[in-house]
């Protein structure tokens, strides 16, 4: 039986190498320093005087154009990308990494763990936004911490507040695989529990622990633009006042997108757009390598997966 080409797991893996290499030399190929604005300026144009002043369309000057204030689009992105894959990834890392060692440890114990399966069943209802928002809000606009410290509570927060969803699962698989016939009879040749987990389940959780991190990403990115449509930004929120206004410390993608959301139906729509479009494309390109991944282990082990 011939093999059906895997487009979602090339494409997305393609997209996401590209993101990767994006997020590492970005802020060293950035057209223009962080801090170069275009200002108001006189031009002649047709022997006539033409006043110039921002936000100036895309243009081989600025490729993706400026935004309201006069700075430079694509440079704002390139500086931005690595806070928002590399957050992103540390974030899924961690979740991964701590539910997993709770999930091991509840699911090969010999009786069900009710409280364990209580917090689960509460936890499983309530939105992460609501807990992560309130908070981080009194901390993360106009901070007094530096910007290093609000990424790494950040990551914190938002990591240990996600990783009850990534126990259950490991749980319940920890908890099929340990009914099993070699796992029984390992058992019953007397090796001990961590035998049992480093020996015989951990090697059956590999492909499950690469979707769950994959498919975690994207439900932080996606948390990410929930919180930058209410203003909090990963790094931290400068808000001015008269007008009210919040702006991005770190410019990671997410943090435009909410910051630049009122000129969706401006005549500068590109302002929108331009965070817009990169931020979908990094959630899509995450998604597609999920579906991908998923795809090639069913078509490996002829079986449906897990997660």
């Amino acid at each position: 039986m011939q093999k059906r080409f895997n487009w979602s797991l090339w494409t997305g893996s393609i997209l996401v190498l590209l993101l990767v290499v994006i997020a590492l030399v970005g802020p060293i190929v950035a057209p223009y320093e962080l801090d170069f604005q275009e200002k108001t300026r006189n031009e002649t144009v047709n022997g006539k005087s033409v006043i110039i002043s921002p936000p100036l369309p895309p243009s081989d000057a600025h490729l993706f154009g400026t935004d309201k204030w006069g700075y430079d689009l694509l440079t704002l992105l390139l500086h931005g990308a690595p806070y928002t894959v590399f957050v992103t990834l540390a974030i899924a890392a961690v979740r991964v990494v701590l539910g997993s060692v709770i999930g091991l440890y509840i699911g090969i114990q010999d009786k069900p763990q009710r409280w364990w399966l209580a917090i689960e069943n509460a936890w499983g209802y309530m939105p992460i936004f609501i807990p992560v928002y309130f908070l981080l809000k009194g901390v993360s606009i106009n901070p007094l911490m530096p910007t290093s410290t609000l990424v790494t509570l950040f990551i914190g927060v938002v990591a240990v507040l996600g990783a009850p969803s990534v126990a259950s699962s490991i749980r319940q698989k920890t908890e099929q695989i340990k009914d099993t016939q070699y796992v029984l009879a390992a058992t019953s040749l007397g090796a001990g529990r961590e035998q049992i987990i480093f020996r015989h389940i951990l090697p059956h959780l590999k492909e499950q622990l690469i979707i769950i991190l994959v498919t975690e990403m994207v439900a932080i990115m996606t948390l990410m633009g929930l919180l930058g449509m209410f203003d909090l930004f990963v790094g931290g929120t400068k808000m001015t006042t008269d007008p009210v206004i919040y702006h991005s410390i770190t410019h990671e993608w997410a943090g435009l997108l909410g910051s630049y959301r009122g000129f969706v139906y401006s005549n500068f729509t590109w302002i929108f757009l331009t965070p817009l479009i990169a931020f979908v494309v990094a959630v899509g390109s995450f998604s597609l390598l999920a579906k991908g991944l998923r795809e090639k282990f069913e078509q490996t082990y002829h079986r449906t997966p897990f997660i």
